[in-house]
């Protein structure tokens, strides 16, 4: 992959991720008002993770498209190279993080059907962790995939 090429995909990665961010940031914190307003603490939970996974994704997003800007243009082949193995190294971690998320997020909703409360979360906020997850999982190895040798 020359370095035109990882700079672009490079771009694609922050651009999704900076818009899933918005959204989540703008849909969460919607669906935090109303759960709070109408008392359905579920409704809440789940606003209140997504908004907050907004958040984080956001400034990961900024992050990136900073030190891309930072770093651009790659002065050689052998530098964008480079660059692509390690991004392409954190994505598959990344993924497997994901992994653990969707899963967290799977055994917070099952505690909570047993009326057990983790960390003080419910159902709707293990349901925003393995959305949140599965969204990221989608992402990371789609783009590891775009960036392999």
């Amino acid at each position: 992959m020359d370095a035109a090429s990882l700079s672009t995909e490079e771009h694609r990665l922050t651009s999704i991720l900076a818009a899933w961010a918005a959204a989540s940031v703008i849909a969460g914190g919607a669906a935090w008002a109303v759960g709070h307003k109408q008392q359905n603490p579920n409704l809440a939970g789940f606003g209140r993770q997504t908004l907050m996974w907004g958040v984080v994704d956001g400034a990961i997003a900024g992050a990136g498209m900073a030190g891309a800007r930072k770093r651009a243009p790659f002065a050689t082949d052998d530098q964008a190279q480079a660059h692509r193995t390690k991004l392409r190294r954190i994505l598959l971690i990344n993924s497997a993080a994901d992994v653990g998320y969707i899963a967290a997020g799977g055994a917070i909703m099952a505690r909570a059907r047993q009326s057990r409360r983790i960390l003080a979360m419910n159902a709707g906020d293990g349901a925003a962790i393995a959305l949140q997850g599965k969204f990221l999982l989608a992402l990371d190895t789609v783009m590891a995939w775009r960036l392999r040798g």
